[in-house]
């Protein structure tokens, strides 16, 4: 069985393109062709749909990707444990986290775990919450940094409690105040980020109902961080956001701590019933040392 083909077949379905397949891939583009029409002469399937838009899997090809996918997984595992049988710290690992996670946590473990294990290769994918737990239970990634609550096909390590934080602009009447009670948002015009970007935060808006007066008044909703700091920084109204991912911002805002506190907490996930691969293993020890060297608040479990 050459494994190739069936991971270029995957690598096809990923990016809807035998040209970007081979050159994500190393191969040329006839290699990679020649290797479709391989597995649909093996199996006497058509497996791509190939029109004027590109290339689209047949309803076989979107039948048998799972199980593919499966198997390709699997073989990565086999290597990798064979590997370090031999004492070769090789491997290729696969990560899902959110931008903020990305950009304030993983430089410096992703340093530190390069320094250990130089041969080991990383794919990060930057990702909401909910499409990393997804990827995870398809086996798409090895592991993912998400937001509770969690799903129970996933077995998770807490990591952090994040605050969230009140976003003000400069001149705001609370901007001198200890903490913004949160009940005072039913004064407020909202910039809030879109559901589907940011369901902890909708979460709590949906939470504290009863402890709002009147309906939130909604300026705007937005998919992006930086939008948002930006809208809030011209006095277009406030909003609310994590304190990751208000680090090393460059807008002209004020950030306060709610009344009451409130929290998401970050957690390190695998998919449940499947041992990690070597490397994901290793990389897992590293973030746990990451986080109990640098006294994150972590989470009473």
């Amino acid at each position: 069985m050459a494994i190739q083909k069936y991971q270029a077949f995957v690598k096809v379905a990923e990016l809807g393109s035998i040209t970007k397949a081979a050159e994500a891939m190393g191969y040329t583009q006839s290699a990679v062709s020649r290797m479709i029409a391989d597995l649909e002469d093996d199996w006497n399937l058509n497996l791509l749909r190939r029109n004027r838009g590109g290339l689209s899997l047949s309803s076989d090809g979107v039948m048998l990707l799972p199980y593919i996918k499966e198997m390709c997984s699997r073989f990565e595992a086999l290597q990798e444990q064979a590997n370090a049988l031999k004492g070769l710290e090789t491997g290729f690992i696969r990560i899902g986290s959110c931008s903020s996670f990305s950009t304030q946590c993983l430089p410096a473990i992703l340093k530190e775990f390069e320094l250990r294990y130089p041969r080991i290769i990383f794919q990060l994918q930057n990702m909401e919450y909910s499409d990393t737990e997804d990827a995870l239970c398809a086996g798409e990634i090895d592991c993912g940094f998400i937001s509770a609550p969690f799903s129970p096909d996933l077995d998770v390590t807490m990591l952090m409690r994040d605050r969230m934080l009140a976003v003000l602009p400069p001149d705001h009447p609370l901007a001198d105040a200890r903490v913004y009670p949160m009940a005072n948002l039913s004064q407020e015009r909202i910039v809030r980020l879109t559901e589907e970007s940011n369901n902890e935060v909708s979460k709590i808006y949906e939470s504290f109902k009863d402890l709002i007066s009147s309906p939130l008044s909604t300026y705007c909703e937005v998919n992006d961080d930086y939008s948002v700091m930006a809208m809030v920084e011209s006095g277009l109204g406030v909003s609310m956001l994590s304190e990751l991912v208000t680090k090393r911002m460059p807008f002209n805002i004020c950030l306060k701590e709610f009344d009451p506190p409130q929290y998401r907490d970050i957690g390190v996930a695998v998919k449940k019933g499947r041992r990690p691969s070597p490397a994901t293993e290793r990389f897992i020890e590293v973030v746990l040392e990451f986080f109990e060297d640098n006294k994150y608040k972590i989470p009473n479990q």
